[in-house]
């Protein structure tokens, strides 16, 4: 596998995805040359159940891509979310010593291990670890410490980890196909890097990655990401309220899902469906199912906007909301968000593909 070739596998509840890209090292810009998806149901909420299941939906993804591509893949990147994701922001100080001296790596290196030793277990791994709002002598705030002089420095500290057992099980996953892990990255902060362009980070943008088994925010101020949290609910939530109030099956209340949208456009009021397994029929309201659909896509909002209120930078937010993921396109979310937040609302699309 050539160096300029990179690899991507985002391992979700419901679905698997691979993608083979040619990186320009000089634009960051990609050119796709193979993807893959399958179905994934060896995982729950984002946590592995079944090693076994979940290597076969990867291997069944990776040869998809592979052929497309006519590139053997020996290692990759894997995008992770779950329920076990957790998100600490601290506010660390290093005293330097009497004289003011200059501010080395070695001391942007202990701010981080600071934090890291006051809040990390040892059953944590450590996916990210951002720092920022650094300040010299209690000065303003400077991008970079290091090089300068003085007598204290701090900075806030962002840390972002997940269990090591689950992450364990993932890679594990991996190597049974013969892939090395290049890195472990949260999913809605590979989404950011794709979807938002460098005026939205530096604004404030919250993006919100839908997910089958969960729904993953982040909050960018300053070109810095600055917050990020994790709600255990996703798209396989509205097939279940789905499949529950409409008495059917998960496979076809997916499918009504799904098609919900092109039923509304052509105007409809009623469709009828094939019961699985059976030959019978079943008529279904369009205005009842519209009503399963909404008030789900409300609790979202609401536990979405506890997470937004509860990270205290709300008031950073100016340039407003980006959904991503397979499940911001349920039917009629954005219009719904419209509705609810007092912030422009945008569906994400990838800035930095070639083709």
């Amino acid at each position: 596998m050539r160096n300029n070739i990179a690899v991507a596998i985002d391992i979700g509840t419901t679905k698997i995805y691979v993608i083979i890209a040619e990186v320009d090292p000089e634009t960051g810009r990609f050119q796709v040359l193979g993807y893959g998806t399958s179905t994934s149901s060896g995982l729950k909420k984002g946590l592995v159940v079944d090693v076994e299941q979940t290597s076969r939906d990867i291997r069944r993804a990776v040869k998809k891509a592979e052929d497309m591509a006519q590139i053997r893949v020996e290692r990759a990147f894997i995008g992770i979310s779950g329920k076990h994701i957790q998100s600490s922001l601290q506010h660390i100080e290093i005293f330097l010593g009497e004289e003011p001296r200059e501010i080395t790596e070695e001391d942007y290196n202990t701010l981080i291990q600071n934090a890291i030793d006051r809040k990390i277990t040892r059953d944590s791994f450590i996916l990210h670890k951002i720092a920022y709002n650094f300040k010299v002598d209690n000065g303003g705030v400077v991008k970079n410490p290091v090089g300068r002089r003085g007598r204290k420095v701090e900075a806030d500290v962002h840390l972002i980890t997940g269990s090591e057992k689950e992450i364990t099980a993932l890679k594990n996953t991996l190597l049974k196909l013969d892939i090395d892990v290049e890195e472990v990255i949260l999913e809605p902060y590979a989404s950011a890097k794709a979807v938002l362009t460098t005026s939205e980070k530096r604004f404030g943008t919250v993006i919100v990655d839908m997910g089958g088994g969960t729904t993953d925010i982040c909050i960018y101020r300053n070109e810095t990401l600055i917050y990020s949290a994790v709600i255990p609910a996703g798209g396989e939530h509205y097939t279940n309220d789905i499949a529950y109030c409409l008495q059917l099956d998960l496979e076809t209340a997916e499918k009504l899902k799904k098609d919900f949208s092109s039923f509304s456009d052509n105007g409809e009021n009623l469709v009828q469906i094939h019961i699985k397994n059976s030959n019978e029929k079943k008529m279904i309201e369009l205005s009842e199912l519209e009503e399963i659909i909404a008030s789900r896509t409300d609790d979202l909002l609401e536990l979405l906007g506890d997470k937004i209120g509860e990270s205290g930078f709300s008031e950073y937010i100016s340039n407003g909301i980006v959904f991503t993921g397979g499940s911001s396109q349920i039917a009629r979310s954005k219009a719904r968000a419209e509705e609810y937040f007092n912030y422009d609302i945008q569906i994400g699309i990838p800035i930095r593909t070639i083709g």
